[in-house]
């Protein structure tokens, strides 16, 4: 089910085509469809054969993949449809304002989706000034809007087309004049996308998009009760930018998480994913995660800066905070065991400074979340058996279906790694091109014995408990496994997971 967010937006993009594009020819965004790094805003006649082809072209020989219209029109799709995806999920949007860019309304509608979506967008003027786009009713463009005015075309349209030409003149651009220009337009745009390069998310991304659907209507949308009433917490009005994400080691926390910032990083002026906090704040290298805060989130490029504890991080982070000015920030702190590791990274101060941000925060501890004042939070769970299924395949046979004979013994190991991703993950690749008869032996052992990549990702969740909790943890443990009260204790400092 879509969210109720997502359509609205989706509804306000939609309605930047209408009346432009012949009617019936509508067809719904597909995310599914070839996404790229650059959308180059452009009237086909003036720029076509000489900017807009050379920007395409040497972009490409830098990898960068840029849409240009007439390179990338696809056999079954509807075009228009095509346009706006690349629109929405460019990192890069590059705006060629020629002298009769106002007499193409498609230039115009792709504009105001281009403002939309947040991404940076770099203004190149070619053989215009900027002043041009401010003064619509005396500039260069005052003719074009004129006729639509006399022909009646359009006409809901125009104020929200001429706000965005007097938006883009006001932006930082570059004024073409020769190749030394167009230097510096393929400079900046290389720049940007390498700054939000796509994180990897997984392999075989089996039910993710579902999960990420559920996460959005659950957390993002304001359907937050649950939680709420889970935790006694008081009920929200507005949209909540800190949200929670909290499950058992393996379950896909990280997975989801990258998959979030990878399809909302360009809604926001900046963006920083920091990986693995807990185990940076064991290895005492919080700092090092200041710095990446610092340098992505205000564009520090200092080489030799440095933090010699986090203390003076924080004074750091505090510094440009209070110096930043209007800037909305998608941060994810992936990992946390404690409080404090947030307070370190001034998680509270960001929101307060800027209230458009977005914060996501994942912990194997819903104490954490509670603890640290977040009222929205999303509890992870296992994957269903179908996803499951499909993923253990994948693993295991490079394919969603298994090879003939082996349905029974895959049902077997879902139903031992109940769902856990990470376990489904393991074993697929362990009985990977291996015989019937390994397959079983290793069913035998793993109901006996927890595979090492698994048994070190779930004792990270042992290891962070107190040593009291540990104690108790362990009383359970042996209870179940049938051993005596003092064995447990007498094990804690090198806990067998074995049964």
């Amino acid at each position: 089910m879509a969210s109720s967010s997502s359509s609205q937006k989706q509804n306000r993009e939609l309605n930047a085509f209408s009346g432009i594009e012949p009617a019936g020819k509508r067809r719904m965004v597909s995310e599914s469809s070839r996404l790229f790094d650059v959308f180059i805003n452009h009237r086909g006649p003036d720029v076509k054969q000489t900017l807009a082809t050379e920007l395409y072209e040497s972009l490409g020989q830098k990898g960068i993949q840029a849409f240009l219209d007439s390179q990338e029109k696809e056999l079954g799709n509807s075009f228009p449809s095509t346009i706006e995806t690349a629109i929405r999920y460019a990192k890069v949007h590059i705006a060629i304002f020629s002298k009769r860019y106002a007499e193409s309304p498609w230039c115009l509608a792709e504009l105001l989706l281009m403002l939309e979506t947040k991404a940076k967008i770099i203004p190149v003027f070619y053989e215009l000034e900027p002043w041009e786009l401010r003064r619509i009713e005396k500039g260069i463009y005052a003719d074009a809007f004129k006729k639509y005015e006399e022909k009646g075309r359009y006409l809901e349209k125009l104020n929200e087309w001429k706000e965005a030409l007097q938006t883009l003149s006001f932006i930082a651009g570059v004024e073409f004049h020769s190749f030394k220009d167009y230097k510096i337009i393929v400079a900046a745009v290389e720049e940007e996308v390498k700054r939000k390069k796509c994180l990897h998310v997984a392999k075989y991304p089996v039910g993710l998009n579902d999960l990420v659907q559920d996460f959005e209507r659950r957390c993002l949308d304001e359907l937050v009760q649950d939680f709420e009433n889970q935790c006694g917490l008081e009920k929200r009005k507005d949209k909540p930018n800190i949200v929670g994400i909290f499950g058992m080691g393996g379950v896909g926390k990280t997975t989801l998480t990258k998959e979030l910032f990878n399809r909302k990083r360009s809604d926001y002026s900046r963006s920083c994913f920091l990986f693995d906090v807990r185990e940076a704040s064991v290895r005492s290298e919080l700092p090092l995660l200041q710095r990446q805060l610092l340098k992505d989130l205000f564009d520090h490029k200092d080489p030799s800066l440095s933090f010699r504890n986090k203390e003076e991080g924080k004074s750091g982070l505090n510094d440009h905070l209070q110096r930043s000015h209007s800037l909305n920030f998608l941060i994810v702190v992936d990992d946390i065991d404690h409080v404090e590791q947030l307070d370190a990274l001034l998680i509270m101060d960001i929101l307060n400074k800027s209230n458009n941000s977005l914060i996501i925060v994942t912990t194997r501890d819903i104490g954490v979340v509670i603890n640290a004042g977040i009222t929205v939070g999303y509890p992870l769970k296992g994957m269903d058996r179908n996803h499951g299924w499909e993923l253990f395949c994948w693993h295991a046979f490079d394919q969603p279906l298994p090879h003939s004979g082996y349905e029974g013994l895959i049902d077997q190991f879902v139903d031992v790694c109940r769902g856990l991703p990470l376990s489904l993950q393991v074993l697929g690749r362990l009985v990977r091109g291996r015989p019937h008869e390994y397959w079983e032996l290793t069913l035998i052992k793993t109901r006996e014995m927890l595979p090492r990549d698994v048994k070190q990702s779930l004792r990270i969740s042992f290891d962070a408990l107190e040593d009291e909790e540990k104690q108790v943890f362990m009383d359970i443990a042996c209870f179940f496994c049938g051993q005596k009260r003092t064995y447990g204790r007498e094990n804690i400092g090198g806990i067998r997971m074995e049964r």
